[in-house]
């Protein structure tokens, strides 16, 4: 995998890999992915509006958005191979990512159990400010999510330069 695409930047992106980019920019940067599906928009449906693409050597995904001309718009991360300040998170303990976290500056807005029978242990823990959410099991970090910023608006994304 390429190191140009290792830092985890929220608001920014994943290296190279910037908010705002299309799918042919990616591509350049990212190679092909290893599968492309569709996902469910906010009615549970699945839909033409929204396209994942999942790459399974350091096990990232990439999120495109009709509403966004197909431009990126998250990142999802499940591989210590990523970093964030320099810090890989996946596969670090919760008490260890809060205070990491908080030595950042990043407040948290909102901690969710959201487990299910597949996943009994899960939880989210999200920064609306820092656009970040990070996603438990059994106390261990197993995904880091990351979003472009949002104008004040609360719709409208904020494309990095």
């Amino acid at each position: 995998m390429k190191k140009e695409i290792r830092e985890i930047k929220p608001g920014s992106g994943l290296g190279l890999l910037k908010f705002g980019m299309t799918r042919d920019e990616v591509k350049k940067i990212a190679g092909k992915p290893d599968e492309v599906e569709n996902l469910p928009g906010f009615e549970e449906e699945v839909n033409d509006e929204l396209e994942s693409w999942h790459y399974d050597e350091h096990e990232f995904s990439l999120v495109f958005d009709a509403d966004y001309d197909w431009r990126l718009v998250s990142i999802a991360v499940s591989d210590p191979f990523f970093t964030f300040h320099g810090k890989a998170l996946v596969g670090m303990e919760k008490k260890e990512t809060m205070d990491f976290l908080d030595s950042l500056g990043i407040e948290i807005s909102n901690v969710e159990d959201v487990s299910d029978e597949e996943n009994p242990n899960l939880e989210l823990i999200e920064s609306d400010e820092a656009g970040i959410m990070v996603w438990f099991a059994d106390g261990e970090v197993i995904e880091v999510q990351i979003l472009p910023d949002v104008e004040e608006d609360g719709e409208t994304l904020i494309w990095p330069e």
